[in-house]
């Protein structure tokens, strides 16, 4: 069934503040981290390009603490919010299985709204569950002049997309259970503040997301400007084939807006964007975004 969400682009720079204030309140919970509130990186006006970058599940946007900078730099606002439940100074706090693609999706869709205000065009890009949002947005909405989907996780692990979807449906209706990321590191895992573990519910109802832009990518071209898959060959955690799928579905029908990016040359790693990962690369990995980022700046009007 496909998801759908209620939008409201802002209208002006000074309405699209108004509701950052609204969603900065949200971080007024004694449980979360100051590094994990949510962050604008501002010009102080409407600026050509508006930037949102989406952290991905169990992280907050602190995983951006050193690119954001670097893209306002480009002479873009750039927005970075908490995503639901995500962001405690418990690390092991269970409120992650209170999580549905529902809120997900209205917190980000949100975000993407405030932006159309902060920019005469907007860009989004988000990695690994936050990847599939960046995909979502890329097929439903015409007002996102470039997604860049970062590892995006359309099936777990080596699971071909039809297996990935039966493990991510026994995860919404078995009881929920915490897994490690890492069973030998376990809570010892980086980045240091986010979650070492995952809710199984929380992540089967991500996958929702992947579900839909899965049968709406087969039906109808994507509305969005340009869009962007970014993998890693090496990576543990997503199979890249059934992203690459996807990528062919939005081909068949705007070929010379879709394109795709694939590191050959980073360590096995899923998350390649935080600077506190275990094996950061971030000297490979920020040139590259950063290129496509300023694609969208370069793009007439």
């Amino acid at each position: 069934m496909p998801l759908t969400v209620s939008s409201l682009p802002a209208r002006s720079y000074a309405e699209a503040k108004e509701r950052i204030a609204t969603f900065k309140a949200l971080d007024n919970d004694p449980r979360v981290l100051p590094e994990a509130y949510t962050r604008l990186y501002d010009c102080g006006e409407r600026t050509e390009l508006a930037v949102v970058l989406l952290h991905g599940i169990t992280n907050h946007p602190g995983q951006y603490v050193q690119f954001a900078p670097l893209v306002r730099e480009l002479g873009a606002n750039v927005f970075v919010p908490r995503l639901p439940e995500q962001g405690d100074r418990d690390r092991m706090t269970t409120r992650l299985e209170n999580l549905t693609a529902e809120m997900l999706l209205s917190s980000a869709t949100e975000a993407v709204d405030i932006a159309c205000g902060l920019g005469k065009r907007v860009c989004v890009l988000g990695i690994s569950t936050s990847g599939l949002l960046c995909a979502y947005f890329a097929q439903h909405r015409a007002d996102v002049a470039h997604a860049i989907a970062v590892s995006p996780v359309f099936a777990l692990l080596k699971f071909p997309y039809r297996a990935s979807r039966l493990v991510a449906a026994a995860m919404r209706k078995l009881p929920n259970a915490f897994i490690w990321w890492d069973p030998r590191n376990k809570e010892n895992i980086l980045p240091p503040t986010g979650y070492p573990r995952f809710s199984t519910h929380a992540l089967g109802e991500c996958l929702l997301i992947g579900d839909d832009v899965w049968g709406a990518s087969r039906r109808t071209p994507f509305a969005g400007g340009r869009v962007t898959i970014v993998t890693n060959q090496r990576d543990p955690a997503v199979n890249n084939h059934a992203a690459d799928s996807v990528g062919l579905a939005w081909q068949r029908y705007r070929r010379e807006f879709t394109q795709a990016y694939r590191f050959t040359d980073l360590p096995s790693n899923h998350d390649i964007i935080d600077p506190q990962n275990a094996t950061p690369r971030i000297d490979i990995v920020y040139p590259v975004l950063m290129q496509f980022i300023r694609q969208t700046m370069e793009v007439p009007r």
